[in-house]
């Protein structure tokens, strides 16, 4: 007899949709690549939601191509839609992530190209613009160009990012974390475009040093109700919409 569906609370649902939403929105900024991920937890629970692995067109991902892994990376529910969907052969760096830092609802594991490029040239990516006291703090990097495998690899990617927001996997790509789906998009948006002002000034003499201290008061300004991720999000979420692919 077969087993009975799987029951999906409405707050499951609103997340599925809003993992669909964000992985397309890093799919059009082309930093997720052909072999990235995104993952979501839905709160107080061992529930990880996970977007589909290589080989699937990120700007078309649908509520019914999300996979659904426990934390021990057991997967509950496969994708069902229309088409097989490949499970991401990096996992485990969303479940390890999820369970060391149960603040973090989001992980993304992206390969955007700016970014990578400043780890392949052992650039570190320090705010350069007003959105990048959000990276204050410094980028970690996991210098191990190799794809995350096996248990021990995702604790070591895990314990290098630590409390930062993010980390650099040189020559391969990097993982942000967010708080909210939000504010990971943020994180992913603001790290890439840092690191192309970072890039530029490069052949241009060099970024000039703001002043000690300036980034952590940005921070706290922007404490005050001025977070611009939902302004972020909101923008983003929109051209998806507008777009007219069904979720």
């Amino acid at each position: 007899m077969a087993e009975p569906a799987r029951r999906v609370s409405d707050q499951e649902a609103e997340l599925r949709k809003k993992l669909a939403i964000l992985c397309r929105i890093l799919g059009l900024h082309d930093t997720i690549g052909v072999y990235g991920h995104v993952s979501l937890r839905v709160p107080n629970s061992d529930i990880v939601l996970l977007t589909p692995g290589a080989g699937n067109r990120k700007t078309h991902v649908r509520v019914d191509q999300i996979f659904v892994f426990d934390l021990a990376g057991n997967i509950i529910t496969p994708p069902g839609g229309d088409r097989p969907m490949s499970v991401p052969a990096e996992w485990r760096i969303h479940t390890q992530i999820h369970r060391d830092r149960p603040e973090v609802q989001c992980i993304a594991h992206l390969h955007a190209y700016n970014s990578t490029l400043m780890g392949i040239l052992g650039q570190e990516i320090e705010p350069v613009f007003a959105q990048g006291y959000v990276i204050r703090g410094g980028i970690p990097t996991w210098d191990n160009p190799g794809l995350v495998l096996n248990d021990n690899d995702a604790r070591s990617v895990s314990e290098t990012i630590g409390s930062r927001v993010a980390c650099q996997l040189r020559g391969h790509g990097s993982v942000v974390v967010g708080e909210t789906a939000e504010n990971c998009l943020q994180n992913c948006l603001v790290m890439e475009e840092n690191a192309r002002f970072q890039l530029d000034a490069l052949t241009r003499g060099g970024v000039k040093a703001f002043p000690a201290g300036i980034w952590d008061r940005m921070a706290e300004q922007r404490k005050s109700g001025l977070s611009s991720a939902p302004f972020v999000w909101n923008y983003w979420q929109q051209v998806v919409e507008e777009q007219g692919i069904p979720l």
